[in-house]
């Protein structure tokens, strides 16, 4: 099969998968709402169920989930190893540090438009991005085992930050930051979607426009730069955009767990390694799968709602396992 063709059958199945989950999230719940009733109800609390509750949380989850896979597809292409993800790399750590101490220190508010908890997450999460890739690159090369490492290390450090503020805090502050900390989706009105959008929408972009200087980059630095790729600018573009989308969805739902590691190498098993084509179709499957997480972990023991990062930390941890057994070879090295 062509890549055109690899390309636009693998989009269109990936959308019509979409499609068919955010249906079933929208109309499953504690509240029964049928398709027509939403649509033509006068029922306030009918209208007010889908239209500000359901409606904005499945934008969210189609948001979170695909910009999350999409940032992890592009860190895979660029530390050339499948276990790299915000999550892994210590970004999503950085990101909800951020996002919680601006929160703290009552900053929550938005100048000109722009959330200030989402540019702490951003300023954060780049930050991170920038201490990884320092300690881990040796003689101009990126180590593998130094990487993961550092993301480690990152994760851990961000951690004890976290705790020393929550044993500081009293109880509903606490209890707040705890429940924000698991991830959850439970956004209310479409206000919060728009603002996230002005933060993911440039990122994703520049990351789609990278996509053949990431193939190139694959097959090794010295052919890369002899075929015309800036390394260092493709590098560079790959750590803003995935800072700025990556940090502006944590700021809202939290710290999610595992969707940029899943995805991007699911995908990559099925169709290749071709970015042209990873990256939309991770954001498509990274939007369905998040979207599906969640509506089991409103639904699963229903009125209790599970916040989300558990459901993806579970599917995630047993597959990262599979993975690291799978690769401990390349790892070890």
């Amino acid at each position: 099969m062509s890549t055109s063709r690899k390309f636009i059958v693998s989009i269109v199945l990936l959308f019509l998968l979409w499609v068919i989950i955010a249906c079933i999230s929208l109309f499953s719940g504690t509240y029964s709402i049928g398709i027509l009733e939403a649509l033509t109800s006068t029922d306030d609390l009918a209208n007010t169920i889908f239209f500000k509750i359901r409606a904005p949380r499945v934008l969210m989850a189609t948001i979170a989930g695909g910009t999350l896979a999409i940032a992890g597809a592009a860190l895979q292409a660029l530390f050339r190893n499948p276990l790299a993800s915000p999550f892994t790399l210590g970004i999503s750590g950085g990101a909800s540090l951020g996002a919680l101490l601006a929160i703290r220190s009552g900053l929550a508010i938005g100048v000109l438009g722009f959330s200030l908890v989402s540019i702490s997450a951003f300023i954060f999460s780049i930050l991170t991005m920038l201490f990884v890739y320092s300690v881990s690159k040796v003689g101009g090369v990126v180590a593998t085992g130094r990487l993961l490492l550092a993301g480690v290390v990152a994760n851990f450090l961000y951690s004890a930050v976290v705790m020393f503020i929550q044993f500081f805090s009293n109880f509903t502050e606490s209890l707040h930051s705890l429940r924000w900390i698991m991830g959850s989706l439970d956004v209310v009105g479409f206000d919060t979607v728009w603002k996230t959008l002005i933060f993911v929408v440039p990122g994703c972009i520049i990351l789609l426009s990278a996509t053949k200087d990431m193939n190139l980059f694959g097959l090794g630095d010295d052919v890369a730069s002899s075929l015309g790729v800036n390394i260092r600018r493709m590098e560079k573009k790959i750590y803003f955009a995935t800072s700025l989308s990556a940090g502006a969805v944590i700021a809202v739902t939290g710290p999610i767990g595992f969707v940029g590691l899943i995805i991007p190498h699911i995908l990559r098993m099925i169709l290749g390694v071709d970015n042209r084509i990873i990256l939309p179709c991770s954001f498509l499957l990274g939007a369905s799968f998040l979207t599906l997480a969640d509506t089991v972990s409103r639904t699963v023991i229903a009125p209790v709602e599970i916040p989300v990062g558990i459901i993806t930390a579970a599917i995630g941890g047993v597959f990262f396992l599979w993975l690291l057994i799978r690769t401990k070879k390349e790892i070890i090295v």
